[in-house]
């Protein structure tokens, strides 16, 4: 909304995990260097941090840096039973296995022992990730110590990174897993940002976004530093609120008063770090009340208007000072007063983003249809709100998903004829995938809730959340969404999982067959053998759509083929009215 205001190319303080704003700091850059060391060594890293410290924006930029010769499992929603941890390796790695309920413990891990084995034999490692890791159960922890037992004389088959908040450390403190304790080989605790480091990291994401250092104050920084006390998510959602009220209010620069605002309204009046900093003001203008009342009684009237007008004919010149120096006034309501109206030549735009000026300056947008208590978590479980969700997105594909089924959504896929593939990303990826999905939500409760997109409208979305349909622009969720989805996608028949040069399987047969549609110049012979002339055209075709080029057929190559093929699907892109 601002970007054209700002002259930026793109928002510069998303809470996406974008790797490519990631700063790195000196915490952060060490703690990038314990990851990189988890690729390469056995047993276990552990990565902590408090929430919004980046670490999976670092982790982000670690895959961009997986090696060819590695096979990664990333697990992003640990809070699983033993089994479906198992499944879930098995998924992510494309390993195939039996499905049902009658499935034991030793049957995935045979298979999984035997893949580990043929791709340790083929040069290639395999690193699993697990992200909140502190959500997994203790039951579920030693399981995935024992799955290190797999191994050659020589090395150890799997390596396990698990990032977490600091609760992880505290886990691993208990007698019952001190053994998975013990094989820790590396650990990093990520502290946020110092001062200086706040001013660097906001500048960075500023330069990479297209913008000048300029935008931000000194006094701006100051104060940014002060309330969130270094934590790059809070940064990130301050400095994001701070910018639509300079927008709003036509100014060229954030100050700190417009920080201060944009921080009342995304931590709350209870905040103790936002309350600590703004007592502090308030004692400021305390003393400068006090010094008033006397110049009244000891020199009259005109002394007192006199230091009344010098700081409003100096507030840029205040603006830069240390926060400590400077008078601000504390108004006790989260609403700011009434600010003078903006240049003709900068005329203020109706929004209806959260008000960072008074409600008499907001013109109501007729097109809004959502408060942000509608986008509230519904009545229900947690796991009833996550199959109403995939309920409805089933439902585009043209699947019936019983509520009330005892199998999770993702076990009643391959039923339909689907897949789920969990992502993190932005909503621009989301557009780019064009199909519905499920998002994790989060509120200030322990577990998530969850939505379906159903389809896209100019910058709107359609939701399904519980029993209720909805249309919100992304704004509305950016203090609920952390990037967390889940989408559904068409499988071609007889699919087993992925696929590499040297299997043998029907399901090569119609890969070959519909890759040779897209690049008849090929000329190749189509068979159920997975050979080096089809490697090569998946290698092409990987490379063509700016895919991982790895020759490995997973999800994202079986999607991005069912699009180029046109086959049916349900598409985000259409009317609302359709």
């Amino acid at each position: 909304m601002y970007q054209e205001h700002f002259g930026l190319q793109q928002e510069p303080f998303s809470i996406a995990p974008d790797p490519r704003f990631l700063f790195l700091s000196d915490v952060h850059n060490e703690a990038l260097a314990h990851l990189m060391y988890g690729f390469s060594h056995g047993g276990f890293v552990m990565i902590t941090g408090e929430v919004g410290t980046g670490k999976t924006t670092l982790l982000r930029n670690l895959l961009d840096r997986t090696p060819p010769d590695l096979d990664v499992a990333f697990i992003l929603n640990p809070r699983l039973t033993v089994r479906e941890l198992l499944e879930t390796l098995c998924d992510e790695l494309g390993v195939p296995y039996a499905h049902g309920e009658l499935q034991s413990v030793k049957q995935y891990i045979d298979v999984l022992n035997k893949h580990l084995l043929k791709t340790h034999q083929a040069g290639r490692s395999t690193v699993v990730i697990i992200d909140e890791a502190q959500n997994l159960s203790p039951a579920v922890l030693e399981q995935v110590r024992l799955l290190t037992n797999l191994e050659t004389n020589e090395k150890k088959l799997l390596r396990i990174i698990l990032l977490g908040q600091p609760e992880l450390a505290d886990m691993l403190d208990r007698t019952e897993l001190r053994q998975l304790a013990q094989r820790i080989t590396a650990r990093y605790h990520l502290t946020p940002l110092a001062r200086e480091d706040v001013r660097q990291y906001v500048n960075h994401r500023l330069a990479r976004a297209g913008g000048h250092p300029g935008i931000f104050s000194d006094g701006a920084i100051n104060a940014l530093f002060k309330v969130s006390k270094g934590t790059p998510r809070l940064i990130n959602v301050i400095a994001d609120r701070a910018m639509l009220g300079a927008y709003v209010e036509g100014k060229v620069q954030v100050d700190r008063n417009l920080i201060r605002y944009a921080a009342r309204e995304v931590l709350g009046r209870n905040n103790s770090e936002l309350r600590n900093y703004l007592v502090g003001a308030g004692l400021v203008v305390v003393a400068v009340l006090t010094l008033m009342v006397w110049a009244y009684f000891s020199n009259g009237e005109d002394t007192v208007q006199a230091a009344a007008t010098a700081p409003a004919n100096n507030s840029r010149a205040a603006d830069q000072a240390p926060v400590q120096s400077v008078a601000v006034a504390v108004p006790p309501s989260p609403v700011p007063p009434p600010r003078a109206a903006a240049p003709a030549a900068a005329p203020r735009p109706a929004v209806s983003a959260p008000a960072t000026g008074p409600p008499a300056e907001r013109a109501p947008d007729p097109a809004e249809n959502l408060s942000a208590a509608d986008i509230s978590r519904p009545e229900g479980s947690s796991s009833l709100l996550q199959r109403q969700a995939y309920r409805a997105v089933f439902a585009a594909w043209g699947a019936q998903y019983p509520v009330d089924s005892s199998l999770i959504p993702c076990d009643f896929a391959p039923k339909a004829g689907l897949q789920c593939l969990s992502r993190r990303g932005g909503w621009g990826e989301i557009r780019q995938l064009d199909t519905p999905v499920v998002l994790e939500l989060w509120d200030q409760q322990s577990v998530p809730y969850y939505a379906g997109v159903l389809s896209i409208e100019g910058d709107r979305y359609r939701l399904a959340l519980g029993e209720r349909t909805m249309t919100v622009a992304p704004r509305d969720l950016r203090d609920n969404w952390f990037g967390a989805y889940v989408l559904l996608w068409q499988t071609p028949p007889n699919y087993f999982g992925n696929l590499r040069e040297g299997d043998d399987h029907p399901s090569v047969l119609w890969l070959h067959q519909h890759l040779l549609q897209l690049q008849p110049q090929a000329g190749s012979q189509p068979d159920t053998f997975f050979d080096e002339d089809l490697h090569r055209i998946v290698l092409q075709f990987q490379t063509a759509e700016g895919l991982l080029a790895d020759g490995i057929v997973g999800p994202l190559t079986w999607i991005r083929l069912s699009d180029r093929l046109n086959l049916p699907a349900p598409k985000l892109s259409v009317s609302l009215d359709s």
